[in-house]
């Protein structure tokens, strides 16, 4: 008896096999049909449906014979998954690979066989659909063909399964994820799936659901403001959106959620939503703010104090004082102002994030907002040998708080500023954005200076609080400049973002939207 050789492929066979979830499983009478069928067509007493693991010929079904498994080793099977066709061997007992095999010399007797390869959807042979007979013979063209038409329904059978077992797998890892999650027509925007999580939490059952949206499950959530949610990843611009939205538990209580939406691109694309619970997140935010708040107030009186008495003492005021003690003065000033900047601009940063700043929104000369933040930060640019330049800037008139605007521009120059050489420029310019890019109409000003670039991990931080990159130890900050940006940017309907060059310079961008 010839041992048979393994498939070249034998690794993702096994790979592919093990991914349908068919060995082991109960007898069905799709595929018992199957086998009953191929023998009735094939006139033989025996048909089988089996398949090839690392060690065994499992049967998933069998005509004539109770069987489960057999010895890869010994089965006819082994050798038919090495080829593509119909497998036919007329007379087994003067083959040469299988004349002395226990099927043909024991109880069994078998003496023909003809045995079609099971092939997944990627290629692999998984096993056959075979008929054996007694006495050698050989197939007609009629039972061949019938062969390699019910091999093809064994393996839509398989497909189908392994799709369906991957379906049931997610949705089992999905019911016992935490989050609520689930899908939604782009059109309709009627739920088509949620997982066992968001169910119980709804309290609705699924056939239910499938009747309501998502504005019909958040309190605070109406079709405008869902759809303008969805917009950007309509258009593209997004791969996910995030919102906060209060949610109602099931037994009425609101609580805060974090939104999670994308689009999931399958044949018929849909909307995910993907809901958390951040009560939590949310009760530890306001007890830091609360302390860090109360911390920070109670610094800055005594800091304040601090200041002004140093203040008469390096001015000359309280009398002359020694060299050396009138530079430690100076530095321990210089400290102390550089306090009260943090306590000051943290202070801002929070009043912002809550919501609290009262913008005074109105429309603004744009040449004249530019040429007042060149001017206030000509003296810094001075100090550090920097050139400070107003490059192009359109005839436009935008709508900004201008002291907020002013703080955000002084922020981004005088960063800037610090991060160029000495001698280099600074420059601060202005343009139109296309209609195309926002329909209301926007105006772009960009602060590009021809530093170091941003460093690739710092990236996604840049604009997060107490965020500085390494080697700036020698560019002295609070860390908050940008974070203040951002949200004072946010706060007047804006967006800021930038673009960074290694050893070549980066350019801040501040969008405002034009005065109609």
């Amino acid at each position: 008896m010839q041992k048979p050789p393994l498939p070249a492929n034998e690794a993702a066979r096994l790979s592919s096999l093990a991914d349908h979830y068919i060995l082991d499983t109960p007898s069905e009478p799709i595929f018992d049909n199957i086998t009953t069928l191929a023998a009735k067509i094939c006139k033989t007493p025996y048909a089988f449906i089996g398949l090839i693991d690392s060690r065994r010929q499992w049967f998933k079904s069998t005509y004539g014979a109770d069987l489960e498994e057999a010895d890869r080793d010994e089965s006819f099977c082994s050798h038919a998954i090495l080829g593509e066709g119909l497998m036919e061997v007329p007379d087994l007992s003067r083959d040469p690979r299988f004349h002395d095999n226990p099927f043909v010399e024991g109880d069994f007797q078998a003496r023909f066989y003809a045995g079609k390869p099971i092939q997944s959807d990627d290629g692999r042979a998984l096993g056959t659909l075979c008929v054996m007979d007694r006495s050698p013979r050989r197939l007609t063209s009629e039972q061949a063909e019938a062969i390699n038409a019910l091999t093809q329904l064994v393996e839509t059978l398989l497909s189908t399964r392994r799709k369906e077992a991957r379906f049931a797998w997610l949705g089992s890892v999905l019911d016992d994820m935490s989050e609520e999650v689930a899908l939604f027509d782009m059109d309709s925007l009627r739920y088509v799936y949620a997982n066992a999580t968001a169910l119980e939490e709804l309290d609705i059952d699924l056939d239910t659901l499938t009747e309501s949206t998502p504005v019909d499950v958040m309190p605070d959530l109406d079709r405008e403001s869902l759809e303008a949610l969805l917009l950007p990843l309509r258009r593209g611009e997004k791969e996910v959106v995030i919102s906060e939205q209060m949610r109602r538990h099931k037994g009425g209580t609101l609580f805060p959620a974090e939104i999670r939406l994308q689009i999931i691109r399958t044949g018929v694309p849909v909307f995910a939503i993907v809901v958390r619970d951040i009560s939590e997140r949310k009760a530890i935010e306001r007890a830091q703010r609360d302390l860090i708040s109360t911390v920070s107030h109670e610094l800055r009186t005594p800091l304040g104090s601090i200041d002004g008495a140093l203040s008469v003492i390096t001015s000359g005021m309280a009398g002359p004082v020694p060299e050396p003690i009138a530079e430690m003065t100076s530095l321990a000033q210089r400290n102390s102002q550089r306090l009260v900047r943090l306590v000051t601009e943290f202070l801002d940063l929070e009043k912002a994030e809550l919501g609290k700043v009262d913008f005074r929104l109105k429309p603004l000369d744009l040449a004249d907002v530019l040429n007042e933040a060149v001017s206030s930060n000509q003296g810094f640019a001075h100090k550090h040998r920097v050139g400070l330049k107003l490059g192009e800037v359109p005839r436009a008139v935008l709508i900004a708080d201008p002291d907020r605007l002013q703080q955000v521009l002084t922020n981004l120059l005088s960063n800037a500023i610090k991060f160029s050489a000495a001698e280099d420029v600074v420059t601060i310019e202005a343009h139109r954005l296309d209609q195309d890019y926002n329909d209301n109409g926007q105006v772009r000003i960009s602060v590009i200076d021809h530093g170091p670039g941003i460093p690739e991990a710092f990236r996604p931080y840049i604009f997060e609080k107490f965020s500085q990159a390494g080697g700036q130890e020698e560019r002295p900050g609070t860390g908050l400049g940008l974070a203040l940006a951002k949200a004072y940017v946010e706060g007047m309907h804006g967006q800021v973002h930038f673009d960074s060059w290694p050893q070549a310079g980066t350019a801040f961008h501040v969008d405002l939207p034009l005065s109609e």
